[in-house]
């Protein structure tokens, strides 16, 4: 199994809160961050900042937190955290070939609502496309997120196609990503760009879940 982001934030702080009033406090520091990215991008938001609107003193927010990377790693671990909840609502779901084909596209569809209705999501991410560590472990995650799927609908690929299987999930769980930040940069083309892409995405499941290639594609 790949390396996952999951320990990547909680490994970046200066100090692990033990006390329920420390947790709190880090709480507090990450929904300002998160709000303030959203309303300014992420390189206008600063540390002292972040401090005045959660607080506290800045010093407050550097006994946690060394820099703003670590808020950043931080922020991306809770991200993936609640994606994994996401993904494994819908894989238990899944009976059957049809189901795993609906939640490729329920999937996608959440994805992008989370997304547009929280635009600090989506500066978060293009942070960590910026930073090299967070951009690997994001593949990673990503990388994990695909084989979960694989392992809960593989069953219904025939045995000879299932490597091919595997390493498609993987690259439509990265391009889903892309895409999606498409669609939000281009919101008045949003609706086509997002059937386009679940056109391309159901074509190929259907090929490998089903047997045969759809007789159609909207």
């Amino acid at each position: 199994m790949q390396e996952s982001s999951q320990g990547a934030g909680r490994a970046a702080l200066r100090r692990v809160p033990k006390q329920e009033r420390s947790r709190e406090r880090i709480g507090e520091i990450l929904k300002v961050a998160k709000e303030l990215i959203g309303q300014k991008g992420i390189d206008a938001v600063t540390m002292k900042e972040i401090a005045a609107l959660s607080g506290g003193p800045i010093a407050s927010v550097y006994q946690y937190f060394p820099n703003k990377s670590a808020i950043i790693a931080m922020l991306h671990e809770v991200y993936v955290e609640e994606v994994r909840e996401l993904i494994a609502g819908h894989l238990t779901r899944i009976e059957t070939a049809d189901d795993a084909l609906r939640a490729t596209h329920d999937l996608f569809d959440i994805y992008y609502e989370r997304m547009r209705q929280e635009p600090s999501t989506q500066d978060l991410l293009n942070a960590v496309q910026a930073d090299k560590a967070l951009a690997d472990l994001d593949i990673a995650e990503t990388r994990l997120q695909a084989e979960v799927f694989f392992q809960m609908t593989s069953h219904f690929v025939a045995e000879p196609l299932r490597e091919s299987y595997a390493q498609t999930l993987f690259v439509m769980f990265h391009m889903a990503g892309a895409t999606l930040r498409l669609a939000l940069m281009l919101p008045d083309e949003a609706a086509q760009i997002s059937a386009r892409f679940k056109a391309i995405v159901r074509t190929h499941a259907t090929y490998f879940l089903k047997g045969h290639f759809p007789e159609s594609v909207a």
